[in-house]
């Protein structure tokens, strides 16, 4: 009788223990499963008075177009530890102390090495014809003492096997580096100015938050691609003005 009801206790027992194991694997898998609340986040949004400021000062305070224009058009190339360089870090030091900035000040670095400054620079090819060769010197290229006449050599290297074929074949000699750029004919000019009517269709716009994704690839009418392919044409056509410079 005893060993009957030690044999119905562990039968019971066997049942049991696979039910409580199966419950507490189902209650920990729903437990992993379960997907956590995402949390919103608010967007902040600007004061108007802060954004009427702002689109005040870049409408009609803007210093972009003067500061680039000192930049580019008055002090010019500024190649690093060059006198230029030295020039714009000090402008732009002052400038921004004129804006009211605090602080403005320069912080030395280095050491970098010497610096290199273009004093003047000319070129022409004198036989069969003679005509002036738009060109410019390599950076830290040295001096010549005086004009230097000799035949020309357009180093053109694309792998390392074709350093053989120009050895001992350069020594002085005058060596071109670049390709020679195709100089296309500009018959429209690089600058449009809007008419009535173009500036009274883009005003109609509509404005770009309240039409759909699909709406704003088109902007006047054109694909976003056909308009990036029409300035890449434009500014494709765009050439810097020769200098004549010799090196220093």
């Amino acid at each position: 009788m005893f060993r009957r009801k030690v044999m119905s206790v562990f039968l019971l027992s066997s049942f049991l223990v696979p039910t409580l194991a199966f419950g507490q694997t189902t209650a920990s898998v729903g437990v992993k499963t379960a997907a956590a609340p995402v949390p919103t986040t608010k967007v902040y949004s600007a004061p108007k008075a802060t954004i009427d400021r702002i689109r005040d000062e870049g409408m009609n305070h803007s210093q972009v177009m003067n500061t680039l224009s000192y930049l580019t058009d008055v002090i010019g190339g500024r190649l690093t530890n060059s006198p230029n360089m030295k020039r714009a870090n000090e402008w732009t030091r002052d400038t921004m102390a004129k804006w009211g900035m605090a602080n403005a000040k320069l912080e030395a670095w280095g050491p970098f090495g010497r610096g290199w400054s273009l004093k003047s620079f000319s070129a022409q090819v004198n036989e069969p014809t003679v005509f002036p060769v738009i060109a410019y010197p390599k950076a830290w290229s040295p001096s010549t003492k005086g004009s230097v006449t000799s035949d020309v050599v357009y180093l053109d290297i694309k792998t390392d096997e074709d350093f053989a074929k120009y050895k001992g074949q350069l020594n002085g000699k005058i060596v071109l580096i670049s390709r020679a750029r195709e100089l296309k004919a500009d018959f429209t000019g690089m600058g449009e100015r809007h008419t009535a009517e173009s500036l009274a269709k883009l005003a109609a716009e509509p404005d770009p938050a309240t039409v759909s994704t699909r709406s704003r690839i088109t902007i006047s009418g054109l694909p976003a691609s056909i308009i990036l392919q029409k300035v890449s044409r434009r500014w494709g056509r765009q050439q810097m003005p020769a200098r004549s410079t010799t090196p220093t």
